[in-house]
């Protein structure tokens, strides 16, 4: 039964904003399911009233789910949704996790879980600060369009003109690689992770963010984006956002991918080097060097990569 009601709200996930209406078949191949299986779901559902069945064989979403979707509305905010995400990101990495959204040339804190560190970033709900400087201001305006873009004074913290062919390219870099992360840019001593928070209608207006002392931050700087990166996912899930393609990781995709290459390649060079000294060394106490100089390489060459 379980496995029944799962495979019947797949089929919800088959429609969006490109495919209004579909085709059983097309139904089918979406949700990857066979065409018999499908068949009955669809029916089931159909009489339930969430789908219609038009005069060209094909179906669509009823009116049913509006009401629903009015009543989540009506009942949740990104606060309540966002917090539990939040947390666990805090439980993951132990640093301060912020959501942030836009309001007017600022951008303004909504919720924050702190760190348990006495060494931590100050963040307060309802705290505004200008939208220009950080990760947080970086990755919702990399995700503006260009009228709005064009609203948000650019002006760096010294008073000078921004270089705007520089600004353009980081924005860029930042909407395909999925996160945006910066070094002291606002606070000298911190960095920052964010990464955008897609509602369904495609629009980021919410961003979470990671910040913490760069003497801890940028150790672990990749594999806390990857973890920035999913829990970015799963909030932009719960607001109804179409999910991104499986597989579908970005250039923090590439960048692991050369870091593991790197590590392959480096971990065999040391090898050899220590056959060479191996009777002068003992193999256990060998090993862990190797390891640690194939870790270093690959973490190099990935924030390379990263930074490019």
């Amino acid at each position: 039964m379980i496995r029944a009601v799962g495979r019947a709200l797949a089929i919800f996930d088959a429609f969006d904003n490109e495919h209004l209406s579909l085709s059983l078949q097309e139904i089918s191949e979406r949700i990857r399911m066979p065409k018999t299986t499908a068949f009955r779901l669809v029916n089931t559902v159909e009489r339930a009233g969430f789908l219609i069945r038009m005069d060209n064989q094909q179906y669509c979403l009823s009116l049913k789910l509006v009401r629903l979707a009015g009543m989540v509305r009506s009942t949740l905010n990104i606060r309540d949704i966002a917090r539990p995400i939040m947390a666990e990101v805090n439980a993951q990495t132990s640093e301060t996790i912020t959501l942030n959204t836009i309001s007017g040339n600022e951008r303004m804190v909504l919720e924050v879980v702190d760190t348990p560190s006495p060494l931590m970033s100050m963040a307060r709900q309802g705290q505004h600060m200008p939208l220009l400087l950080g990760a947080s201001s970086r990755i919702l305006m990399a995700h503006m369009d260009e009228t709005e873009l064009e609203k948000v004074p650019k002006v760096t913290a010294a008073g000078k003109d921004l270089d705007r062919a520089a600004f353009d390219r980081e924005l860029a870099r930042f909407r395909r690689q999925g996160y945006a992360l910066t070094r002291g840019q606002r606070v000298a001593g911190l960095t920052a992770i964010a990464v955008p928070v897609f509602e369904i209608d495609g629009k980021v207006r919410h961003c979470l963010v990671l910040t913490g002392p760069s003497v801890r931050v940028d150790a672990m700087d990749l594999d806390f984006a990857e973890i920035m990166i999913a829990a970015g996912r799963d909030l932009s899930n719960r607001l109804g956002a179409q999910p991104a393609p499986a597989g579908d990781s970005g250039e923090l995709g590439e960048v692991a991918e050369k870091a593991v290459k790197a590590t392959a390649k480096t971990a065999k060079t040391a090898k050899t080097a220590s056959k060479a000294g191996a009777k002068s060394a003992a193999p256990a106490k060998a090993a862990a060097p190797r390891k640690t100089v194939a870790r270093t390489a690959a973490r190099k060459v990935a924030r390379r990569v990263a930074a490019s």
